[in-house]
């Protein structure tokens, strides 16, 4: 069977709220994801999405939810590496069943300034340590990782031995799939260059079927961050 899977990071209340708001709500009833991984988001915002996709189980804690239309047997969070001048930072993990096979998803936001790349190698390190002792060998990993494909942290979850791979390079190796983008308002104008920083990680067990940015101004899907999310259909091997 398919299922898809959305990652955004919100950008929590930042104005214009109403119309990112608007455009978030009907972007969803567009796309109607199964699962949903949210990164700096409100709770109000976790329901708003839960109601727009009609997914009835969420869990958060505080920064970071998980959204699926399928029960969420359990989950907790794991708390990363603190970096100076920045906010604490988990990675929060659920097990969900997708038609009675178990589903791990595991959704982080990692320390975002631009020269802390060791931190956020520190930081994967160990939320790669929390997945690997879950039991569920059927895995996702989502989120905002403020790094490039080829940065040191990207590339430790690609070679850490946990099975993943880059949906989105699985499904457009030739495209550059920016999420953070100087074309986008909401975005700082001094940033130096575009970049591709959120991802949707999966293992080999789980096929992309097509993968596409989304919430970028295109194809009806309105800006509804500082982020584009990311969008992907996956097949169970």
């Amino acid at each position: 069977m398919r299922f898809s899977v959305l990652t955004l990071n919100l950008w929590n209340v930042n104005e214009p709220l109403a119309a990112r708001t608007s455009a978030l709500a009907a972007g969803l009833k567009v796309l109607r994801p199964d699962i949903v991984c949210l990164q700096e988001v409100a709770r109000r915002q976790s329901a708003l999405v839960a109601e727009a996709c009609e997914l009835p189980h969420v869990i958060d804690n505080g920064a970071l939810s998980i959204l699926s239309g399928t029960p969420i047997v359990r989950s907790h969070s794991a708390p990363l590496p603190e970096a100076p001048r920045d906010e604490p930072r988990q990675v929060l993990l659920a097990e969900t069943l997708i038609e009675g096979r178990p589903l791990l998803v595991a959704n982080t936001h990692l320390v975002w300034r631009l020269e802390m790349i060791a931190e956020r190698k520190a930081q994967v390190g160990t939320l790669l340590a929390a997945i690997k002792r879950d039991t569920t060998k059927t895995r996702i990993l989502c989120g905002d990782f403020n790094d490039d494909p080829d940065s040191p942290a990207v590339r430790l979850v690609l070679d850490s031995g946990a099975g993943f791979h880059d949906a989105y390079a699985d499904c457009r190796p030739d495209n550059p799939g920016f999420t953070w983008s100087r074309k986008n308002p909401y975005v700082d104008p001094s940033m130096p260059r575009d970049q591709r920083i959120d991802y949707i990680f999966a293992t080999g067990d789980l096929t992309p079927k097509d993968c596409s940015v989304v919430f970028d101004g295109n194809n009806g899907l309105d800006l509804a961050s500082d982020h584009f999310g990311v969008f992907c259909n996956f097949e169970f091997r």
